[in-house]
């Protein structure tokens, strides 16, 4: 065996158990974050509408969103033996729901303000909320084109297609936790509290999106190497 084939087994090694161990952890912050925000509006009452704003859209980029995008990560010990095929139906139906989730949430809020003749779209959180909607819409276009690639292909490269759609979902989760951490507010949370939640929320962003943009970068390499 060529020792230089072993170093390279070897460093694919480790780095794959490296991956694991922080998805891992990625999965706990997600996992407690989820219970904490579910905990809170069950202790505020879902006979309060404005819990159920805060609870779907908590859930919906929390653990929805965040979890369709670790299932088409190699790295991700709970999806790791499954079919490319399956992981990809997976990552659509965890994104419907965390989508519909969102949604919802965000109407709700609408109508609430609506109710109480308030102006909508004024702070930071609510706009953020709104941009962050915008772009999954964007992205679930982009999702259904890329299902289609085979037959636009005539129109528009496939990679192009797929490159667009990580574009967006990167930038629809990155926005939507932002405004999720905005929420964390001394009337919602002690300052301890607030401080975790907002540290979380970033781990959970940044070791999420590892998956993504290793998958991103290695499209983009080989379009740059057919462009040669």
């Amino acid at each position: 065996m060529d020792p230089l084939d072993t170093k390279e087994q070897r460093r694919e090694k480790v780095v794959y158990h490296l991956e694991t161990c922080f998805n891992t952890i990625n999965h706990m912050l997600i996992g407690y974050v989820t219970f904490y925000l579910s905990y809170y509006s069950y202790a505020r009452g879902f006979g309060n509408l404005f819990t159920w704003h805060i609870f779907l859209c908590a859930v919906g980029y929390q653990f929805f969103m965040a979890e369709s995008l670790l299932t088409l990560y190699s790295g991700n010990g709970w999806t790791d033996r499954y079919s490319t095929v399956a992981k990809r139906r997976l990552h659509w139906i965890l994104q419907a729901i965390g989508c519909a989730a969102i949604f919802a949430g965000i109407v709700i809020e609408i109508y609430l303000k609506e109710d109480a003749g308030r102006r909508h779209f004024r702070s930071d959180h609510a706009i953020t909320g709104l941009v962050s909607l915008i772009f999954i819409g964007l992205s679930f276009l982009n999702g259904v084109a890329a299902l289609y690639t085979v037959k636009i292909k005539h129109i528009i490269k496939p990679i192009y297609v797929k490159m667009c759609h990580y574009l967006t979902g990167i930038v629809a989760f990155v926005i939507g936790m932002t405004s999720l951490a905005l929420e964390y507010t001394p009337r919602m949370v002690s300052l301890q509290h607030k401080n975790m939640l907002i540290a979380f929320t970033s781990i959970t962003t940044a070791l999420t999106l590892i998956g993504v943009c290793k998958t991103m970068f290695n499209q983009f390499r080989a379009m740059c190497g057919k462009a040669r």
